[in-house]
């Protein structure tokens, strides 16, 4: 067993959480605690192999338990906003200097010519510490450092104060005793862990630690955790931003249980689609409503269609042949809108590759390298991807494992839960009549059928039917858009959309995607339990 101890020297801990800028971090994720390890390692010079070979092989082990206050035992700081200067505005000369000298510090040390070439390049990019005849604008950029000239924009500064200033992150299955010494070392130099202000003390322990949060597929805290390549991936982060650029920490999520908490029954039924996700964040290009779901999703598969060939495609984007609707599903191209929420309105925050839950391992693995050398080949230097089509705007994504946005989280979308609401409208395999007919006893039945062709849905995806389905032409969640906004696939004949606030006698796990279009961004339902 492994048990990493950390102290908070001022009792308090100061982070932000990923998905709330106004809120902090509880408990602390093991992905940051793993990264202050990373920061301890390059404290030196020479970066110690002993120390980095447990580094690795602590990357490789599973998701840590944790020992630390519930959440009814900490206190929150209330979170104002703060404006204070920006940081010296020369500060953004450093990039191109430290590009340099990351190349210099990875060339070959055999190759006379080639550090040479790196040596001409950092004395390029540094600039003139002293100007002769200052310009315009090294005069305005100097004014700008002084105190009463700085801009000052908001932060904030949320923080959290524990009953109880110490928790820990515990391995249980892991047999340390070749690394111990080298992690002690680097817990030893991990000084700060979230906010420089959030002064900390680590130490492997050997006494006996209860765990309060396990890793489990029925908790509801989710914390951002590691896996193998963790190290490869921050030193690469790190060559691009230098420090000083923006950046995100890559991470996976986990959901954890407090092992004092009696679970709920796991769900019986299930959607045939899975919580695997591979999940692109919009980050420029036009702003696209959530009725244009058909449009982006299309536009997505095209541009895996165009980089592999349909031949390339056809064999990763299905489960083996089969006669049950599980092994028949095929992987979604889902765009995800921004609604459910009091200010939602529906703004498609990015999209996702949603796979079977039955799909093999190996089309799995599969599908992840033709993504891997779509990126490769089609995104520009920071990874963005541009999709488009005939009447789509530009629309750029990137592909993240965690995103701050919580539309994109898969959590939000494959809750367990006995109600579901459609946040975007079901596209129905039959026609059930004329739903807004004035004559008496037509809109009544065409809603029956309507109401039926639902629950048959529900059935194939989550091999259950409903208790109960209401249906609606209006949107039924905050942000949702109407049904007559979604307009048909062009050649095809149309087919009625529409709303349903969906009930089960027994909580099924998502995500549930619905009717005809289910494979294109129609009928996909929001876990409504608690609304």
């Amino acid at each position: 067993m492994l048990a990493i101890e950390v102290e908070l020297l001022t009792g308090r801990y100061a982070a932000t959480a990923y998905n709330d800028r106004g809120r902090a971090e509880w408990p602390p994720h093991p992905a940051r605690f793993f990264s202050a390890l990373v920061a301890a390692l390059h404290d030196h010079d020479e970066v110690d192999p002993v120390e980095r070979a447990a580094l690795l092989w602590l990357e490789r082990q599973s998701a840590p338990l944790l020992w630390a206050d519930p959440e009814s035992k900490v206190g929150r700081r209330q979170v104002q906003d703060v404006y204070v200067p920006v940081n010296d505005v020369t500060l953004g000369l450093d990039t191109e200097i430290r590009r340099a000298e990351n190349a210099f510090q990875q060339a070959d040390g055999g190759s006379r010519r080639k550090i040479a070439e790196m040596k001409l390049a950092i004395a390029r990019s540094a600039p003139n510490i002293v100007e002769a005849a200052p310009s315009d604008k090294a005069l305005k950029t100097a004014i700008a450092l002084l105190p009463e000239r700085r801009t000052r924009q908001v932060r904030t500064f949320p923080v959290v104060i524990p009953e109880t200033p110490t928790f820990a992150f515990l391995w249980e299955a892991a047999d340390a005793t070749e690394h111990r010494e080298a992690l002690q070392r680097l817990c030893l130099r991990v000084t700060k862990l979230g906010h420089s202000s959030s002064l900390v003390r680590c130490n492997v322990v050997d006494h006996d630690i209860s765990p309060t949060l396990v890793p489990s597929d029925e908790g509801d805290t989710i914390l951002r955790v590691i896996g193998a390549g963790q190290l490869e991936r921050l030193d690469r982060a790190f060559t691009h931003h230098c420090g000083v650029e923006s950046r995100v920490l890559p991470a996976r999520p986990q959901r954890y249980r407090s092992i004092s908490k009696v679970t709920t029954p796991a769900p019986q039924a299930e959607s045939v689609f899975s919580a695997d996700w591979i999940v692109f964040e919009h980050v420029g290009g036009s702003r696209l409503l959530s009725s244009r779901s058909i449009d982006l999703a299309q536009a997505l598969r095209a541009a895996l269609l165009e980089q592999h060939g349909d031949k390339g495609l056809s064999a990763a984007f299905s489960c083996d042949s089969g006669s049950t609707p599980a092994e028949q599903a095929q992987v979604a191209f889902v765009p995800l809108p921004f609604v459910g929420h009091e200010h939602a309105d529906g703004t498609i925050m990015g999209c996702a590759l949603v796979l079977p839950r039955q799909l093999p391992r190996s089309k799995c693995e599969t599908l992840l390298r033709l993504v891997a050398r779509w990126e490769k080949e089609r995104s520009n230097k920071r990874g963005n991807l541009t999709l488009a089509g005939e009447s789509l705007p530009l629309f750029t994504v990137r592909r993240v494992d965690v995103s701050a946005k919580r539309s994109l989280s898969p959590e939000l979308w494959c809750r367990a839960s006995t109600r579901f609401i459609t946040a975007t409208p079901i596209a129905l395999d039959r026609n059930p009549g004329n739903l807004r007919s004035n004559q008496n006893g037509t809109a009544h039945k065409a809603a029956v059928k309507a109401q039926h062709s639902i629950s048959d849905a529900c059935l194939r995806v989550a091999g259950i039917r409903p208790a109960s389905v209401e249906v609606s032409l209006a949107p039924l969640l905050p942000g949702a858009q109407h049904a007559r906004d979604f307009l048909p696939w062009p050649g095809r004949p149309a087919r009625m959309r529409i709303h349903a606030d969906i009930r089960f006698e027994e909580r099924v796990r998502g995500p549930l995607l619905l009717g005809a279009g289910r494979y294109f961004g129609l009928g996909l339902c929001l876990p409504a339990e608690d609304r």
